[in-house]
């Protein structure tokens, strides 16, 4: 029938967001804990207690707090995406050589210049793990988003044919799922060999 584009269209759109959200917090704040360790201290025992709880746990209670609607939903996706992003950052931006930011700042570079043009840099693969990883924990907690609540939705799909007793409509959703996600990861990686490509030539 082609419901499926629309119900996609919704999912991508809610964990998209969320997903941008944790990237961007994700890389900022690794590159500040890494960089002051006055926010390291602050921050790093909060992310301990919360990389171990199943995020998926976290629903209901963000449910709560943030209403039903698209806002609690994106807010726990980028949430669960945050935590990988923040560790790969912070281990790749602490993993820098000490010699290239000594012979950086011997050669007058600003703090900021050097935070864009050395640290960055340097540790981009890491970033590009932690990212990476962040991909299948975006479908994963968006589907279990929209079990509990929604109107519309890749994940509503599947708990809807579920409770009429679709489950040939339902094992379609599901395989649909795995192939989206097989996909997203075989773009991103090739999307990340050009600019790792560039990355090595230009450094």
């Amino acid at each position: 029938t082609g419901e499926i584009v629309s119900h996609t269209l919704s999912s991508f759109a809610r964990a998209g967001t969320g997903f941008l959200i944790a990237v961007v917090g994700g890389v900022t704040l690794g590159l500040t804990m890494a960089r002051i360790p006055a926010v390291e201290r602050a921050v790093e025992p909060i992310l301990l207690m919360i990389y171990p709880v199943p995020k998926p746990a976290m629903i209901p209670l963000f449910m709560v707090w943030l209403g039903i609607g698209d806002f609690s939903k994106i807010a726990v996706i980028a949430l669960a995406c945050l935590l990988p992003v923040v560790v790969g950052t912070f281990n790749g931006a602490c993993s820098i050589d000490e010699m290239l930011l000594w012979s950086a700042r011997a050669r007058g570079t600003s703090e900021r210049r050097l935070l864009w043009r050395v640290v960055l840099p340097a540790a981009l693969p890491q970033i590009a793990a932690g990212v990476r990883v962040a991909i299948p924990i975006a479908i994963i907690v968006l589907v279990s988003s929209e079990f509990i609540s929604a109107e519309k939705g890749l994940g509503y799909l599947v708990f809807s044919y579920g409770g009429v007793g679709a489950d040939d409509a339902m094992l379609a959703v599901v395989i649909y799922l795995a192939v989206v996600g097989y996909l997203l990861d075989r773009f991103y990686l090739a999307a990340l060999r050009r600019l790792m490509a560039w990355h090595a030539f230009a450094h």
